[in-house]
């Protein structure tokens, strides 16, 4: 391999070859990824500098997985370029290979950007309008089949809305003549007709062509039904309407902000809820006669939508990095550019950062009987839980090391830690005579 290289280096520069120096210059680098898959690939050699002289690059345990990471979280929709270290002339050199994308345009920090000769350039509006609608061309799914009415049912303040959201969110121009004309292009026309997809989302009635289209909402207490509302119009407005169900039915209190400015906070974090609705829309299985399910009980809340996972994503691989499998891929592009969805692949990491981050169980994630459920679970916790935590972050503690540590007596740390362990926060183990205590795993 060190020949090839060699070899590669002598040919300098150019429309699909990149040198740096060093991963310090990372923003470069970034965004030369970015440029390689909205254009033909290529590769970046670091540990090169521009004049093709090999400077070598230094590796510490975790540099390669923490340069991934950043490639993961900073470009949109995900990718991940094939990584490899060679040795040449006693030092080593990482070669990042970048495939052209199966999914353009890709974005870095909100801007897409295409290779042109040796230069990394915007692309222009054009161009990316084009991007997008290649797209939505060719995916074929339920929501690609026809809808027996007309055009009429397609609102054009809704496209406008869109169009203007994308502007903003995304960066992208979709300028439009008519219905048709716009419908066609976004590959959401099929025979003339509008399809599935354009009526839940450009339709300010896609119920009275897809009854079973809607958010149903609940409160209960004790299992009874107490209060519910039925929430319909479009994809957007059914996301709209089930967030103000939630923030009408959870518990607020009132904090004052960095600027002196009163903020209210959810026992819930409502950007959680918020994924949680928004994801449940975007990848339900709309063949299955069934509403989304939004219910909230004493101590949870559940978003339920009909279809499972589709593979070979497993509710296990949702609390980790995951690749962004779609049902339906138009639909959930519709989101993402209207800025419904902020990263692909993210949205269930996100839950559960929220949740943690306010001191709230994990959420649950959960398929049975043909249905995914998210669960989140309310009331956070005090501050004594919040201590417990922390003493038994990355330790092992008996509940007398706890009870001695927080002044309290040991009965009140067995308690805590037994609420604690209800909630999956604590692992309780046995050793010889003792009962050991720890964050889980």
């Amino acid at each position: 391999m060190a020949v090839g290289l060699l070899e590669m280096i002598k040919k300098g520069e150019g429309e699909t070859l990149e040198f740096k120096e060093g991963f310090g210059e990372e923003r470069e680098i970034l965004e030369t990824i970015c440029a390689f898959s909205n254009s033909r690939g290529g590769r970046i050699l670091i540990g090169v500098d521009d004049r093709g002289r090999i400077k070598g690059v230094a590796l510490g345990k975790n540099t390669l997985q923490n340069f991934l990471n950043k490639v993961k979280s900073s470009i949109e929709p995900v990718l991940l370029p094939q990584v490899e270290q060679v040795e040449v002339e006693g030092k080593t050199v990482v070669i990042v290979q970048v495939a052209e994308g199966m999914n353009k345009p890709y974005f870095f920090k909100g801007v897409a950007f295409k290779r042109v000769g040796k230069s990394n350039q915007r692309l222009p509006k054009e161009e990316l309008e084009a991007m997008v609608l290649e797209r939505h061309r060719e995916a074929v799914s339920f929501e690609d089949r026809p809808v027996e009415t007309t055009l009429e049912v397609i609102d054009e303040g809704l496209i406008a809305d869109f169009s203007r959201e994308a502007s903003l969110a995304r960066r992208v121009e979709l300028r439009f003549k008519d219905r048709e004309e716009f419908l066609r292009r976004l590959g959401a026309l099929r025979n003339g007709r509008p399809t599935l997809c354009a009526v839940l989302f450009f339709s300010r009635h896609p119920q009275l062509h897809l009854p079973y289209a809607v958010v149903k909402c609940g409160t209960f207490v004790g299992g009874v039904l107490r209060r519910e509302r039925e929430v319909g119009g479009s994809v957007r407005e059914q996301i709209a309407g089930a967030l103000e169900f939630l923030r009408e039915s959870l518990n607020v209190r009132l904090e004052i902000g960095r600027d002196g400015r009163r903020v209210e906070v959810y026992e819930v974090p409502l950007e959680a809820l918020r994924e949680a609705v928004v994801n449940a829309l975007a990848h339900r299985d709309y063949s299955l006669p069934s509403p989304v399910y939004v219910k909230v009980l004493e101590d949870r809340i559940e978003v339920i939508n009909p279809g499972k996972l589709p593979p070979p994503l497993t509710p296990e691989q949702l609390k980790r990095d995951h690749p962004s499998v779609l049902r339906n891929p138009k639909l959930a592009n519709f989101l993402f550019l209207s800025g419904f969805i902020e990263k692909w692949g993210r949205g269930t990491n996100r839950m559960v950062e929220l949740c943690v981050e306010r001191g709230l169980r994990e959420p649950e994630f959960v398929e049975e009987d043909g249905f995914f459920k998210v669960i989140m679970y309310r009331g956070a916790l005090n501050e004594l839980q919040r201590r417990v935590l922390e003493e038994v972050r990355g330790r092992e503690v008996t509940s007398a090391q706890l009870a001695k540590k927080l002044g309290v007596n040991e009965r009140t740390a067995r308690k805590y830690l037994s609420s604690l362990c209800s909630m999956g926060l604590v692992e309780r183990k046995r050793v010889g005579r003792k009962i050991l205590y720890s964050s889980p795993s």
